[in-house]
């Protein structure tokens, strides 16, 4: 039996903790309700997304077909009650897709009110955000207290690095030269120094700083 708050070094162990614990919360905050699914832990930096969850079941284990609920790995250096509050947050998601209501938009972008309906009727606190709706969600007092008896590791130390993004270098401004003809006065301007004549004079036009 795993040690209670042991840290979490193994993409296995990552994968079985995470069984177990969408196990334990579907029969505490689901009632079961929620069918199995196949967790994996993408890269979602690009995304700018802790989780999401696959709409159509693209995962076939054994006879069965799965939904795929992904948590980051780009995000997994967060702390437990965070990565928790991603996977009930995706969970209430795949409610939503087995009794066929319609909690997003734009793509699943947008978290609508039966979302925030949904996820606070099973263990989320949740708060709106201009462009995505209803989707900052966070764990109840008792949601909190609950996962004490209930979660068995610690700290995530395996994750995915994200890229180092290098400053943006400005590109040098170009300064342009004026060329002047002696002659008649018509002006050419250059980004580099060199030799212009004007053909209408036959004159080198001159440099003008």
């Amino acid at each position: 039996m795993s040690r209670p708050n042991r840290k979490v070094s193994t993409m296995q162990d990552l994968q079985i903790i995470m069984q177990g614990m969408f196990s334990r919360i579907n029969e505490h905050f689901f009632g079961n309700e929620l069918e199995k699914v196949v967790i994996t832990f993408e890269a979602g930096y690009k995304k700018g997304a802790y989780g999401w969850i696959h709409t159509v079941k693209d995962w076939k284990q054994g006879q069965a077909e799965r939904y795929n609920i992904n948590i980051s790995a780009d995000y997994l250096d967060r702390s437990k009650e965070q990565i928790i509050s991603t996977l009930i947050h995706e969970m209430c998601h795949l409610y939503a897709l087995q009794k066929e209501i319609k909690d997003t938009s734009r793509s699943g972008i947008y978290h609508n009110k039966k979302f925030k309906e949904i996820a606070e009727n099973h263990g989320l606190n949740v708060l709106e955000a201009d462009k995505i709706g209803w989707s900052v969600t966070s764990l109840k007092p008792e949601t909190v207290e609950w996962l004490k008896d209930n979660c068995n590791f610690g700290e995530i130390t395996i994750y995915k690095k994200k890229p180092l993004v290098a400053d943006k270098v400005a590109a040098p401004k170009q300064s342009s030269r004026k060329y002047v003809c002696p002659c008649c006065g018509l002006i050419v301007r250059a980004t580099k120094e060199c030799s212009i004549k004007c053909m209408d004079c036959n004159e080198k036009m001159k440099i003008e700083s």
